[in-house]
Protein backbone atom coordinates (compact mmCIF):
# COMPACT_ATOMS: atom_id res chain seq x y z
CA UNK A 1 0.00 0.00 0.00
CA UNK A 2 1.55 3.44 -0.79
CA UNK A 3 0.69 6.09 2.26
CA UNK A 4 0.29 9.36 1.99
CA UNK A 5 3.20 10.90 4.19
CA UNK A 6 6.24 8.74 5.25
CA UNK A 7 7.78 9.96 8.64
CA UNK A 8 11.28 8.41 9.36
CA UNK A 9 12.18 8.40 13.07
CA UNK A 10 15.57 8.29 14.87
CA UNK A 11 16.55 9.41 18.22
CA UNK A 12 17.26 12.80 18.34
CA UNK A 13 16.31 13.82 14.94
CA UNK A 14 19.76 15.82 13.55
CA UNK A 15 21.38 12.45 12.31
CA UNK A 16 19.33 9.81 10.56
CA UNK A 17 15.93 11.11 10.08
CA UNK A 18 16.62 14.32 8.53
CA UNK A 19 18.93 12.73 5.89
CA UNK A 20 16.68 9.88 5.38
CA UNK A 21 13.72 12.64 4.89
CA UNK A 22 15.82 14.52 2.46
CA UNK A 23 16.52 12.00 -0.19
CA UNK A 24 13.14 10.19 0.07
CA UNK A 25 11.74 13.71 -0.52
CA UNK A 26 14.12 14.19 -3.78
CA UNK A 27 13.71 10.79 -4.76
CA UNK A 28 9.61 11.50 -4.72
CA UNK A 29 9.47 14.73 -6.65
CA UNK A 30 12.06 13.27 -9.28
CA UNK A 31 9.64 10.52 -9.46
CA UNK A 32 6.56 12.68 -9.89
CA UNK A 33 4.82 10.92 -6.62
CA UNK A 34 2.98 13.46 -4.75
CA UNK A 35 3.79 12.11 -0.92
CA UNK A 36 4.65 14.37 2.07
CA UNK A 37 7.64 13.59 3.73
CA UNK A 38 8.46 14.39 7.71
CA UNK A 39 10.82 13.34 10.47
CA UNK A 40 11.18 13.56 14.12
CA UNK A 41 12.99 12.07 17.14
CA UNK A 42 11.81 9.85 20.43
CA UNK A 43 13.82 12.13 22.44
CA UNK A 44 14.71 15.17 20.41
CA UNK A 45 14.79 18.41 21.62
CA UNK A 46 12.81 20.55 19.45
CA UNK A 47 14.63 23.19 17.46
CA UNK A 48 18.10 21.51 17.34
CA UNK A 49 19.80 21.97 13.44
CA UNK A 50 21.16 18.90 11.68
CA UNK A 51 24.15 17.78 12.86
CA UNK A 52 26.88 19.79 11.06
CA UNK A 53 28.80 16.43 9.53
CA UNK A 54 25.32 15.38 8.36
CA UNK A 55 24.68 18.64 6.62
CA UNK A 56 27.84 18.34 4.96
CA UNK A 57 27.64 15.10 3.94
CA UNK A 58 23.61 15.97 2.56
CA UNK A 59 25.40 18.99 0.33
CA UNK A 60 28.22 16.76 -1.33
CA UNK A 61 24.52 14.83 -2.36
CA UNK A 62 23.13 18.25 -3.84
CA UNK A 63 20.84 18.52 -0.61
CA UNK A 64 20.32 20.45 2.30
CA UNK A 65 19.39 20.45 5.55
CA UNK A 66 20.26 23.39 7.01
CA UNK A 67 16.74 24.81 7.60
CA UNK A 68 15.53 21.67 9.32
CA UNK A 69 14.90 21.95 13.07
CA UNK A 70 14.56 18.90 15.20
CA UNK A 71 11.17 17.76 16.68
CA UNK A 72 9.90 15.08 18.76
CA UNK A 73 7.22 12.29 17.63
CA UNK A 74 4.81 14.20 19.85
CA UNK A 75 4.91 17.41 17.95
CA UNK A 76 3.21 15.68 14.58
CA UNK A 77 -0.74 14.59 14.51
CA UNK A 78 -0.52 10.98 13.08
CA UNK A 79 -2.95 10.61 10.10
CA UNK A 80 -4.57 7.84 8.80
CA UNK A 81 -2.56 7.31 5.48
CA UNK A 82 1.06 7.87 7.60
CA UNK A 83 3.87 5.34 7.48
CA UNK A 84 6.28 5.85 10.05
CA UNK A 85 9.60 4.13 9.28
CA UNK A 86 11.93 3.65 12.02
CA UNK A 87 16.04 3.44 12.27
CA UNK A 88 16.38 0.52 14.59
CA UNK A 89 13.58 -2.32 15.50
CA UNK A 90 14.18 -0.80 18.96
CA UNK A 91 12.69 2.66 18.02
CA UNK A 92 10.04 1.01 16.25
CA UNK A 93 8.78 -0.83 19.30
CA UNK A 94 8.03 2.51 21.51
CA UNK A 95 6.36 3.94 18.27
CA UNK A 96 4.02 0.64 18.34
CA UNK A 97 3.46 1.65 21.82
CA UNK A 98 2.71 5.27 21.22
CA UNK A 99 0.78 5.29 18.68
CA UNK A 100 -1.15 2.02 18.91
CA UNK A 101 -1.89 -1.18 17.29
CA UNK A 102 -2.91 0.11 14.39
CA UNK A 103 -0.64 2.19 13.08
CA UNK A 104 1.53 1.43 10.22
CA UNK A 105 5.11 1.37 11.79
CA UNK A 106 7.81 -0.76 9.92
CA UNK A 107 11.57 -0.69 10.69
CA UNK A 108 13.30 0.83 7.67
CA UNK A 109 16.00 -1.64 6.29
CA UNK A 110 13.96 -4.53 6.35
CA UNK A 111 10.97 -2.93 5.29
CA UNK A 112 13.08 -2.16 1.88
CA UNK A 113 14.44 -5.71 1.87
CA UNK A 114 11.22 -6.90 1.50
CA UNK A 115 10.56 -4.83 -1.30
CA UNK A 116 13.71 -6.11 -3.24
CA UNK A 117 16.84 -3.94 -1.74
CA UNK A 118 20.20 -5.65 -1.61
CA UNK A 119 21.04 -6.96 1.53
CA UNK A 120 22.20 -5.34 4.68
CA UNK A 121 24.30 -6.01 7.14
CA UNK A 122 21.58 -6.08 10.50
CA UNK A 123 18.34 -4.05 11.02
CA UNK A 124 19.59 -0.72 12.24
CA UNK A 125 20.37 1.99 10.64
CA UNK A 126 23.82 2.90 12.65
CA UNK A 127 24.36 6.12 14.72
CA UNK A 128 26.12 8.06 12.92
CA UNK A 129 26.77 11.03 16.06
CA UNK A 130 30.05 11.68 17.13
CA UNK A 131 31.80 8.54 14.92
CA UNK A 132 32.90 10.98 11.97
CA UNK A 133 32.51 11.62 8.43
CA UNK A 134 32.75 8.39 7.17
CA UNK A 135 30.06 7.29 9.64
CA UNK A 136 27.59 9.86 7.62
CA UNK A 137 28.43 9.12 4.26
CA UNK A 138 27.77 5.34 5.13
CA UNK A 139 24.79 5.92 6.36
CA UNK A 140 23.80 8.23 3.67
CA UNK A 141 24.77 5.64 0.91
CA UNK A 142 22.87 2.85 3.01
CA UNK A 143 19.88 5.47 2.88
CA UNK A 144 19.98 6.63 -0.67
CA UNK A 145 20.30 2.64 -1.43
CA UNK A 146 17.22 1.15 0.19
CA UNK A 147 14.70 4.51 -0.16
CA UNK A 148 15.61 4.19 -3.94
CA UNK A 149 14.15 0.71 -3.92
CA UNK A 150 11.23 1.79 -1.58
CA UNK A 151 10.00 4.99 -4.06
CA UNK A 152 10.74 2.41 -7.28
CA UNK A 153 8.13 0.25 -5.72
CA UNK A 154 5.56 2.85 -4.81
CA UNK A 155 6.07 4.21 -8.48
CA UNK A 156 5.43 0.79 -10.04
CA UNK A 157 2.28 0.24 -7.54
CA UNK A 158 0.50 2.77 -7.97
CA UNK A 159 0.90 2.35 -12.10
CA UNK A 160 0.11 -1.22 -11.95
CA UNK A 161 -2.69 -0.81 -9.61
CA UNK A 162 -4.57 2.61 -8.49
CA UNK A 163 -3.54 4.37 -11.98
CA UNK A 164 -4.42 1.49 -14.02
CA UNK A 165 -1.88 1.84 -16.51
CA UNK A 166 0.48 -0.91 -15.38
CA UNK A 167 1.79 -3.33 -18.55
CA UNK A 168 0.12 -7.23 -17.71
CA UNK A 169 3.08 -9.00 -16.07
CA UNK A 170 4.13 -12.36 -15.33
CA UNK A 171 5.18 -12.84 -11.66
CA UNK A 172 7.66 -16.34 -11.07
CA UNK A 173 8.84 -16.72 -7.51
CA UNK A 174 11.98 -18.49 -8.21
CA UNK A 175 13.98 -19.56 -5.02
CA UNK A 176 17.28 -18.76 -3.95
CA UNK A 177 19.92 -21.57 -4.61
CA UNK A 178 22.24 -23.05 -1.89
CA UNK A 179 25.85 -24.51 -2.50
CA UNK A 180 26.15 -22.27 -6.48
CA UNK A 181 28.70 -19.93 -6.08
CA UNK A 182 28.44 -18.85 -10.38
CA UNK A 183 30.63 -16.37 -11.60
CA UNK A 184 29.56 -13.53 -14.32
CA UNK A 185 31.14 -16.24 -16.92
CA UNK A 186 29.59 -19.25 -15.94
CA UNK A 187 26.23 -17.12 -15.98
CA UNK A 188 27.05 -16.86 -19.18
CA UNK A 189 27.64 -20.14 -20.22
CA UNK A 190 24.91 -21.77 -18.28
CA UNK A 191 22.85 -19.28 -20.37
CA UNK A 192 24.00 -20.03 -23.35
CA UNK A 193 23.42 -24.09 -22.54
CA UNK A 194 20.06 -23.32 -21.67
CA UNK A 195 18.84 -21.50 -24.87
CA UNK A 196 20.83 -24.35 -26.30
CA UNK A 197 18.22 -26.58 -25.40
CA UNK A 198 15.57 -24.53 -25.57
CA UNK A 199 15.89 -23.97 -29.25
CA UNK A 200 16.65 -27.68 -29.19
CA UNK A 201 13.41 -28.60 -27.92
CA UNK A 202 11.91 -25.77 -30.34
CA UNK A 203 13.60 -26.89 -33.73
CA UNK A 204 12.40 -30.39 -33.00
CA UNK A 205 8.90 -29.27 -32.56
CA UNK A 206 8.96 -27.77 -35.88
CA UNK A 207 11.32 -29.84 -37.55
CA UNK A 208 13.40 -27.32 -38.68
CA UNK A 209 16.83 -29.67 -38.27
CA UNK A 210 14.81 -32.45 -40.45
CA UNK A 211 14.24 -34.53 -36.73
CA UNK A 212 10.20 -34.09 -36.20
CA UNK A 213 9.60 -34.69 -32.18
CA UNK A 214 6.72 -37.55 -31.82
CA UNK A 215 5.73 -36.31 -28.81
CA UNK A 216 2.31 -35.30 -28.20
CA UNK A 217 2.24 -31.29 -28.84
CA UNK A 218 1.30 -30.46 -24.83
CA UNK A 219 4.20 -32.77 -23.56
CA UNK A 220 6.28 -31.01 -26.64
CA UNK A 221 5.23 -27.79 -24.95
CA UNK A 222 5.40 -28.45 -21.01
CA UNK A 223 9.58 -29.43 -22.22
CA UNK A 224 9.44 -25.61 -23.58
CA UNK A 225 8.26 -24.62 -20.75
CA UNK A 226 10.64 -26.17 -19.02
CA UNK A 227 13.70 -24.61 -20.64
CA UNK A 228 12.38 -21.38 -20.35
CA UNK A 229 12.34 -22.10 -16.50
CA UNK A 230 15.36 -23.07 -16.11
CA UNK A 231 16.48 -20.29 -18.05
CA UNK A 232 14.82 -18.15 -15.96
CA UNK A 233 16.53 -19.77 -12.62
CA UNK A 234 19.88 -18.95 -14.10
CA UNK A 235 18.97 -15.86 -14.84
CA UNK A 236 17.39 -14.88 -11.27
CA UNK A 237 20.56 -17.07 -9.27
CA UNK A 238 22.99 -14.55 -11.12
CA UNK A 239 20.62 -11.94 -10.06
CA UNK A 240 20.92 -12.79 -6.33
CA UNK A 241 24.69 -13.04 -6.59
CA UNK A 242 23.91 -9.06 -8.12
CA UNK A 243 21.85 -7.98 -5.01
CA UNK A 244 24.38 -9.31 -2.47
CA UNK A 245 28.38 -9.39 -4.03
CA UNK A 246 28.12 -6.30 -5.81
CA UNK A 247 24.40 -4.07 -4.14
CA UNK A 248 23.07 -3.60 -7.62
CA UNK A 249 19.73 -2.49 -6.99
CA UNK A 250 17.64 -4.02 -9.49
CA UNK A 251 14.46 -3.26 -8.38
CA UNK A 252 15.12 0.25 -8.57
CA UNK A 253 16.03 -0.42 -11.91
CA UNK A 254 12.94 -2.27 -13.35
CA UNK A 255 11.23 0.58 -13.85
CA UNK A 256 13.82 2.29 -16.61
CA UNK A 257 13.62 -1.11 -18.11
CA UNK A 258 9.52 -0.90 -18.41
CA UNK A 259 10.01 2.56 -19.56
CA UNK A 260 12.38 1.60 -22.44
CA UNK A 261 10.05 -1.34 -23.53
CA UNK A 262 7.39 1.60 -23.79
CA UNK A 263 9.90 4.09 -25.84
CA UNK A 264 10.30 0.79 -27.83
CA UNK A 265 6.76 0.36 -28.65
CA UNK A 266 6.68 -2.92 -27.30
CA UNK A 267 3.87 -1.66 -24.59
CA UNK A 268 0.21 -0.03 -25.07
CA UNK A 269 -0.21 3.82 -24.98
CA UNK A 270 -2.06 3.05 -21.97
CA UNK A 271 1.15 1.98 -20.24
CA UNK A 272 3.19 5.32 -21.94
CA UNK A 273 0.35 7.52 -20.58
CA UNK A 274 0.76 6.10 -17.55
CA UNK A 275 4.51 6.13 -17.10
CA UNK A 276 3.97 10.18 -18.17
CA UNK A 277 1.58 10.79 -15.19
CA UNK A 278 4.91 9.71 -13.08
CA UNK A 279 7.11 11.38 -15.05
CA UNK A 280 10.72 12.18 -13.14
CA UNK A 281 10.86 16.12 -12.14
CA UNK A 282 13.62 17.59 -13.91
CA UNK A 283 16.77 18.11 -11.85
CA UNK A 284 17.07 21.05 -9.72
CA UNK A 285 19.45 22.91 -11.31
CA UNK A 286 17.84 22.86 -14.34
Amino acid sequence: MVPGRVIFVCTGNTCRSPLAAAIADRLLRRTGLAMAVASAGLAASTGQPAAAQGQDVARTMGLDLSSHRSRHVRDLIPGANDLWLAMTPAQAEDLRVWLGSEAAVDVLLPFARRLGAAPAEGDAVPDPLGQGPDAYVGVARLLEQALSTIVSSWREELCRGARGFGPQTKTLALPRLNGLRPTLESTALKLLEEAGELAEGIGKYRALSGERADDPLRRVMATIGQELLDVAQTAVTMMFVLEEQYAVNLQGMLHEHIRKLAAKGYLSSSVEQGMDIFAPSPPEDA
